[in-house]
């Protein structure tokens, strides 16, 4: 019989992708999901589902119990005002549940992948960051993951149990939601570029992203390790905004708006949105993608896993 492979957070956008390329491999796909409707009809017959809940311990023994393979994608990025503490709630001590569900119901198991996020570096000094860069995350959502992939590494050394953490740096492809305003507002000629558009950031396509996942479970190299998966190189955001608009046909001069005005702005927003519970449209978590230098060397994964990205941006985007 061939691995079953357990993937939380399958109905998201890199969950999606990693569960399609498992099963156009031929691959036994188990998913842990809180509700059916949201899988697609085209793996139904196809993908073992498991109903539960990263808070529920029962549902998570019945999903790791004699998988192969888990792969821990889910998890929450965003959340509202006041809500901060729900970062840890799902993040760390979700992971924590799933990981003691391993530890009870499955100690021999032959992988389990954490996904975490270069966002847990926080603001980058030098550039290209890389696995030995030292941690300085600056929001909830990035502690609440740095938390949980030192915990996942601790426990594992504990317990034998063999864990890799791989870092995904800015994912983008078909189905990605949070990329796609970029390409509404230039299509419109709405685009507001805060600061000078000189920012770096990091793109991985979406696919990538999920062979490089699944090359990192597989390689006895990567165990005990922590892994970045970037594009095979960086992009000013100003370059990129110019990319989109070529590909859209739109002759663009995007609006500059000051660092310091977007920020009294995001700031604003907040306060007026917290009440209310809901995401503002700007917000400084936001402002991150226009003013944050991400750039990262991924020697290591192509070391430990023989990744390379295959998909060069103009085909991507």
């Amino acid at each position: 019989m061939g691995k079953t492979h357990l993937v939380t957070g399958a109905t998201g956008f890199i969950g999606h992708h990693l569960v399609e390329t498992l099963l156009s491999g031929g691959e036994s796909v188990r998913i842990l999901v809180r509700d059916r409707r949201k899988i697609p009809a085209r793996w139904q017959e196809r993908v073992e589902v498991i109903e539960g809940d990263l808070a529920v311990a029962l549902s998570l023994k019945e999903a790791v119990r004699n998988c192969d393979e888990v792969y821990h994608l889910a998890g929450v990025i965003n959340l509202p005002a006041g809500q901060e503490r729900d970062f840890y709630r799902i993040n760390l001590d979700g992971t924590k549940n799933i990981f003691k569900a391993v530890i009870e119901e499955n100690p021999g198991i032959k992988r389990f992948l954490y996904c975490s996020s270069v966002g847990v570096l926080g603001p980058l000094k030098v550039l290209p960051a890389n696995e030995k860069t030292p941690c300085n995350p600056s929001n909830d959502y990035e502690k609440s993951k740095l938390a949980a992939e030192r915990w996942v590494l601790e426990e594992a050394n504990h317990h034998d149990i063999p864990v890799c953490v791989v870092r995904p740096a800015w994912v983008y492809g078909p189905g990605d939601r949070r990329t796609l305003p970029i390409f509404s507002m230039i299509s419109k000629k709405r685009f507001i570029m805060i600061g000078k558009g000189s920012t770096w950031i990091h793109p991985v396509f979406v696919e990538d992203l999920v062979r490089g996942i699944i090359q990192c479970s597989r390689s006895s190299e990567s165990v005990g390790k922590i892994i970045i998966l970037a594009g095979e190189q960086p992009i000013q955001l100003k370059k990129l905004v110019g990319l989109l608009s070529g590909i859209l046909g739109i002759d663009l001069w995007p609006f500059h708006v000051p660092t310091n005005a977007a920020k009294l702005i995001a700031i604003g927003l907040e306060i007026l949105y917290k009440p209310m519970h809901k995401m503002p449209p700007l917000h400084r978590r936001r402002l991150g993608f226009f003013l944050m230098n991400q750039s990262f060397d991924i020697t290591l994964a192509k070391a430990c896993c023989e990744f390379s990205p295959e998909t060069r941006l103009e085909e991507g985007m």
